[in-house]
Formats: structure tokens, C-alpha cells, sequence
């Protein structure tokens, strides 16, 4: 069987990028690293599902909380709900990665820490093949440490755990 890959973008809302954007380990933009990342996987026929933070705290406000307009999601491209960390735990992502035979999930978006830590983790738990882009997922800066160190610190850890890690620039699709 030819493995199948989807290119999975967590939570990349306008509610976690204004006022301050979150940044990526190099300090680029992150919504035109996910953009580049979206057109290349489109380009080579690989699905895009979006993953979309809702929670009880945030504004009722679709064009805050919906996927970043920036990202330019396309009709039937799926949008993944979800309340809690992963974008895994009481979703229907397994039933949407299994209808498109996914195997290999690149993952990108918002945000290291969170989100993008509790999705990574439990993808590599549930068997898929788990590729981090290393500089496309986003963090801010915190009292005690950097954006960069926050990202450089989990990086290492997911690649502990099984997770593979590469450059942004250098996925092939």
C-alpha cells in the first residue's frame, strides 16, 4: 500500500495571531509559512485539514475564531473542531485521516506548547507517521524564555518521542 499524506494546520486563528502574533523559531511569519506549506501540499494533490480552537473563553466572533483568512482554506478542505489540546481527542479526525487513507501527517500552526504538543504526541500514540515542521509551528515569548527556546525545547522532545522533524523549506509533497 503507497503511503498517503495530509498536511494537518492547527489552530491558526486570527484570535491567536492579533494584537501579538505568535512567531516561529526563526521569527518569520507563521501564517505565510502555513500558506507556502498549503500551496505546495495543494500543488501536489495532498490534502489540507484544518484544525480549529473552540473554546467557551473565546469571542463569538467567526471572523476572529474561524481559520485565519490569510490561509485562504478552499471549499470542501476539511475544518476539524475541537475543545480540548489535541485535535485528535473527541474529533472526528481519525474518521476524516482514515477516509483520505492518511498515513504520514505533516503538522504545522498554533501553538507549540499547546496544541500543537497535545496533536503531536497523539499522533505518534496512535501509529501515524508524524512530521513536524520544525520552523512552522509558533510560540511567544515568556517570561523566562524565548519563542525560539519554547519551540527549540519541544522540537527536541517530539523527535524523543518519535516524531520526525524537518524545515518547512524542505518538504517534498
Amino acid at each position: 500500500m503507497s503511503e498517503t499524506r495530509a498536511l494537518m494546520v492547527i489552530d491558526v486563528q486570527r484570535a491567536y495571531m492579533e494584537p501579538e502574533p505568535m512567531v516561529t523559531s526563526d521569527g518569520d511569519d507563521l501564517i505565510e509559512k502555513c500558506k507556502g506549506l498549503i500551496e505546495a501540499a495543494r500543488a501536489a494533490g495532498v490534502p489540507v485539514v484544518y484544525v480549529q480552537h473552540r473554546s467557551d473563553d473565546q469571542p463569538d466572533d467567526p471572523e476572529l475564531i474561524g481559520v485565519h483568512p490569510k490561509l485562504a482554506r478552499e471549499a470542501g478542505e476539511p475544518v476539524i473542531q475541537k475543545r480540548f489540546g489535541s485535535a485528535f481527542f473527541k474529533t472526528d479526525m481519525e474518521r476524516i485521516l482514515g477516509g483520505l487513507g492518511a498515513e504520514t501527517l505533516y503538522v504545522c500552526g498554533l501553538a507549540t506548547f499547546g496544541c500543537v504538543n497535545a496533536t503531536v504526541l497523539c499522533a505518534v500514540c496512535k501509529g501515524y507517521d508524524t512530521v513536524v515542521l520544525r520552523d512552522a509551528h509558533g510560540a511567544q515569548d515568556f517570561a523566562d524564555s524565548t519563542a525560539a527556546q519554547v519551540i527549540e525545547h519541544f522540537n527536541a522532545a517530539w523527535e524523543r518521542a518519535g516524531a520526525r522533524l524537518i524545515q518547512a523549506a524542505d518538504v517534498r509533497f
